[in-house]
């Protein structure tokens, strides 16, 4: 290999480097703008999640929080909602820390994949009274039939409480 060769592929090696570092550093700084942690009192963590409950009327969620599943309570719209989901906001209470966690998710990069979530689709009650529970999923496109809504509110395992809506 000549000493241009090498030049050329050092250079096209240290170009690819450079791009790769770029584009950590710029996931990092990106994931980092969507979290925030705050530290605060359960009180007031429970003041700001009325808050949203009250922003929907206090509507059920499209998901609840089971052991083990994911419930989906109601199937997704036939028709797709007017306008067009911006964010999918995460909020996260902490109970053993007392830190409230925030995450802010744009829903053109939920768009970019269209792997769906698997649920447990929980329908009407028969006659017998019971409720039939079947294994189903859920895709981005279908929340987003639904329009902004309360998708979960609900109890984590650990005591902590989870929120999460669409808008």
């Amino acid at each position: 290999m000549t000493k241009t060769q090498k030049t050329i592929l050092f250079a096209v090696l240290g170009s690819i480097v450079m791009v790769v570092i770029a584009v950590v550093v710029v996931a990092v700084w990106a994931f980092r703008s969507m979290v925030d942690n705050t530290s605060m009192d359960g009180t007031s963590a429970a003041k700001v999640m009325e808050d949203v409950r009250a922003r929907f009327q206090h509507a059920e969620p499209v998901l609840d929080i089971r052991p083990g599943s994911l419930t989906l309570s109601r199937r997704p719209p036939d028709t797709k909602a007017a306008g067009q989901l911006k964010t999918l906001h995460v909020l996260r209470w902490d109970i053993h820390e007392e830190r409230l966690s925030r995450l802010e998710v744009p829903f053109w990069l939920l768009r970019l994949s269209d792997d769906p979530i698997d649920v447990i689709f929980e329908d009407q009650p028969s006659e017998s009274g019971l409720k039939v529970r079947t294994p189903s999923s859920v895709t981005v496109e279908e929340i987003e039939r639904f329009g902004p809504v309360l998708l979960v509110d609900g109890q984590m395992p650990d005591g902590g409480h989870l929120m999460v809506w669409s808008d």
